[in-house]
Parts: C-alpha cells; structure tokens; sequence
C-alpha cells in the first residue's frame, strides 16, 4: 500500500456513477455487474463496508477490472460511512465538472496492474482528507453537504472559504444565525477541525490585536490596502512572535502568520528576486517585481507584466497590485474596451444551422455565453448548470420546421451535458459525458445486432409458418408458404378444392323436414 494512503480505523464505503451519472454506494456485485444504491444514511444497511487494505478490496477490483478500466468509468471512490452523503454531495460535483481534479485524490482507488491498491496523490500542494473531518460538528453548526460544496473545493487546499457562508452555531439552546468565512485546519492527532471566521460590522482597532496596539498609521494601511506593512511582535503564550499582519475584508478580522511559516522564493512566476526584494517581502512590505509571467489561457500568446507584490496573511499567498499610474492607464483601457465592445459586438443570434442540426443560444432557459455557443456550433460538448425542465412541445426553428427541445418531463432546474449528436442529427442533453452516452448505446446497437430478421420477401412466409398469421390470400390455407412465397399457387388451390368436393361426397345427405298434414 501506498504510504499516502488514507489512515482511519473508520470503515470505508466505495462510491462510483450509476447510469444516471450520479454517485452512488457499491453494494455487492451479482454475474460481473455492481450493485448499488442511493448514499443516503437509509440505506446504510445495505453499504458494502470494506477495509482498504484488506485483500477482499484487492480480489474485488481484480473481478470487476472490466467495469473499472473502460475509459468512460469516471473511477471507484472510497469514503468513510459516517459522512458518505455529504463527501459524495461533494465529490459528485466536482466529477460532472472535472473527473481528473486533483481534489478527488484523497478518495480516488487505483488498480496499478500490480493487484495492489493505491490511492494516486499527486502534485506539489495535496488536499485535505475530509474523512478525517469530524461532520458530527459540522452539523451543530447547521452546516449540511449541499451547502459547503462550493466552498469546501478552495478549503481542501488550506485555504478559506471563497465567500461568506450563512451557520446557526447553537449556545445553551439557542441560535445565532450569523455569516463566517470557513477553513479546515489539521490537528496533531491527523484529525481535521472546521473552524469558523465570523464577519464583523467593522474592523475592531480598538482593543489590543495579541498585545499589540496599532497606531493610526497602521489603521490607515489596514484599512486601505488590508496589509499592514511592517512586521508585528505578537504575544502569544507570553512569547514574542515576529508576525505579518493583514485585515481580511470580508469578515472585517485581522489575521496573523508567524515570519517562521513565510517562505519567499528566490523567483517568482519565473522572475528573479534580488535579496533586497526578498527581504522586502518577508518585512510585509509591497515590493516592485518586473518580468513575472502573465497567466494566459490557450492558444495566447505569452506575455511579461510588471506589479506590486505583497504577502497577504489572510490567504497566506501573495498579492498582486498595479501601481496607482498602471491603476489609471488599466481603468482607461478598460473603459475603451467596453464603449468599443458595446459598438461593436453582435448580440447572439437565436439559432445557428450546423450541417442539419439548428442549434439554439439558448438551452433550457439559459442564456449561453458567446464562448459556449461558440464550442457548441463546433461540436464541443459544454455542461450546463440551472436549466429550467419542462413538458415536451412543439417548436418551430429558424426554418420553419417543428423541433422538440430535449428536456425533461418534471418541471424542475438540472444539470447536463449539452453536445450535437451527428447520428441523430439533434442536439442533446444527457446526465452523463457524450463520451459516457455514445459507449452505452454502441453496447446496445452492437447487442441489438444480433437479433436475426427476415428478409423483405421472406416476411409473409415467417408470418404465416411461424406466427400463424393469415391474410385474405392465406386463410383457410394450412400448408406451408415455400421461401419468398406470399400466396398459394395455382396447383395448391386445386388440390385445396379437390379435397373439398371429396369432404362434401363423403358427408351424409341431409334428412328432409317431414312437413305432417294440414288439417
């Protein structure tokens, strides 16, 4: 095993997609195909409960490897059972996005070829395990997986929740509502803690920050930039810390990192750093740097900029700042750009035709961007999330034919993959990747192959032969059709007749009625 690998006395359940694209929990396997259900605290009963390192894992991986290794499998997820709806809230949004994201790692089992298993970490920052996090706690705090989705992507690599989010903290039974930036910090017995940073109407400069009292040069630097530039000597424990300091915004709370625990590079997105601007950096200071590396999407060509470079206590990282003079010339560029953009481009059209296929802006009531629009006229599948279900109906595209808009039945908001599928000259949207779909229904074709059926001329003979079928040609005709043969012949109807006359011959002639005598 790994020595990365997970370490917990807590049973694990495996999770991996069912056809309807969502987690679910592996409850056996019957002739080669996995059983599953719902992750829900309802059906624990029936959750295959396994230790990883056990070799039952290892046989039932080498038995199903089939299943495992096709490439539209997204992987096989091993969670604790305390937590398992919650973790696989989580786990399953990331997966519809992105099956590779590297925050699946803690979870993620591989079959290395070696029947060993193995949980693939990679990467120079790895995320947090939230099996070690105790949930019981989190609930107290009326915190549920649906609600920490978003936020818990950015905390399993140490940092803050992106925003603000909305807890109940119970005291003495009673709530307090109230909004907090949210992080996990790792304890020393290897367990997690959530902690909470609730946000306060205004930073409180007014008592003493661990011992130290600010001046009103530090409240204005705070307050302006949120850092305050200088290294602080923090009391902690009765000990004197060299710390930097910077105000976190969002919650109006001041937030300290020990210098101790600050590494500044010798380079920076790939741009030497002099000594002086080391040094600089590590006193708190917004230090001058030139020559960094912009970061650029595809396809663009790569560019240098020059900023201010500050170190940010509150997200434990580096700011990136203009200068008041690239301040101004940005605000100017960007006000150019906007007029020029409002004069120039096009409002998107309501349908384009694609070959056959017409391809509408907008899907399920939402309205795409001019980028996806773009890669979807290129068919290139994009994933839609908040599009509005309705009934079936009837439309009428751009050229006055009727189209039916693939939704659902139910009324309801979801998610999907929406791609052009050329075999059916329509555009789709589906639960599971195009890649997942197009699989699943070649399995089924290459299945539906199999099944023989007769030729054209051939029909009326299986018809009749087979299925004891009959048409005004073929009734009361018992013998069988000859192959391609859709009437009896001129030979078969006189022998029919022949036996006729010779029935008729054979059978006794009718008494005749005695009438009696009229009186």
């Amino acid at each position: 095993m790994d020595q990365n690998k997970v370490k917990s006395e807590e049973p694990k359940v495996l999770l991996t997609q069912g056809e309807d694209g969502k987690l679910k929990v592996i409850t056996g396997e019957q002739d080669g195909k996995l059983k599953t259900v719902e992750p829900t605290k309802e059906n624990a009963d029936q959750f295959l409960k396994v230790d990883t390192n056990s070799n039952f894992l290892e046989n039932f991986f080498k038995k199903m490897s089939a299943q495992f290794n096709h490439p539209s499998h997204t992987g096989v997820y091993a969670v604790g059972i305390s937590a398992v709806d919650k973790i696989a809230a989580f786990l399953d949004k990331l997966i519809r996005i992105d099956h590779t994201d590297k925050a699946l790692d803690p979870y993620r089992l591989k079959f290395d070829g070696k029947i060993k298993i193995h949980i693939e970490l990679t990467g120079k920052f790895q995320p947090l395990d939230l099996n070690k996090l105790n949930w019981k706690e989190t609930e107290k705090l009326g915190l549920s997986g649906d609600k920490l989705q978003d936020a818990l992507k950015a905390m399993v690599y140490g940092h803050k929740s992106p925003g603000l989010v909305d807890i109940k903290p119970t005291i003495d039974g009673n709530e307090f509502p109230m909004q907090a930036r949210l992080s996990l910090e790792p304890q020393e017995d290897g367990s997690i803690k959530l902690a909470t940073h609730p946000k306060q109407e205004q930073p409180d400069f007014e008592k003493p920050f661990m011992n130290v009292v600010f001046s009103e040069q530090d409240k204005e630097q705070l307050l302006k930039t949120g850092h305050g530039a200088r290294v602080y000597d923090l009391q902690v424990n009765g000990e004197k810390i060299p710390s930097l300091v910077s105000l976190d915004k969002m919650t109006n709370r001041l937030e300290a990192v020990p210098l101790s625990e600050i590494n500044i590079p010798q380079t920076l997105k790939n741009a030497p750093l002099s000594p002086e601007q080391q040094q600089g950096l590590k006193e708190g200071k917004a230090v001058w740097v030139e020559g960094m590396d912009k970061k650029v999407k595809p396809g663009e060509e790569p560019q240098k900029i020059d900023r201010f470079v500050q170190f940010n206590a509150v997200n434990k990282n580096f700011d990136f700042k203009f200068s008041d003079e690239q301040r101004q010339q940005h605000k100017e560029q960007r006000q150019t750009r906007q007029s020029e953009g409002q004069a120039q481009e096009k409002p998107l059209p309501k349908a384009r035709k694609v070959d056959e296929v017409w391809i509408y802006s907008k899907q399920g009531g939402v309205q795409l961007s001019k980028d996806e629009f773009t890669k979807l006229c290129n068919k290139e599948p994009i994933f839609v999330e908040g599009m509005q279900s309705r009934p079936k109906q009837q439309q009428t595209d751009a050229s006055g034919a009727q189209k039916v808009e693939a939704t659902d039945q139910k009324g309801q908001k979801y998610n999907a993959w929406i791609w052009v599928d050329e075999n059916r000259d329509k555009v789709r949207h589906t639960s599971k990747h195009p890649d997942q779909v197009r699989a699943i229904e070649a399995k089924k074709a290459a299945k539906d192959s199999q099944k023989v059926t007769p030729a054209a001329e051939s029909r009326t003979q299986v018809a009749v032969n087979n299925e004891g079928k009959t048409n005004e040609a073929t009734k009361h005709f018992k013998e069988p059709l000859k192959q391609g043969q859709t009437q009896p012949t001129a030979k078969q109807v006189e022998k029919k007749e022949q036996k006729q006359q010779q029935e008729q011959k054979q059978s006794p002639a009718a008494p005749k009625k005695n009438r009696g005598r009229k009186m």
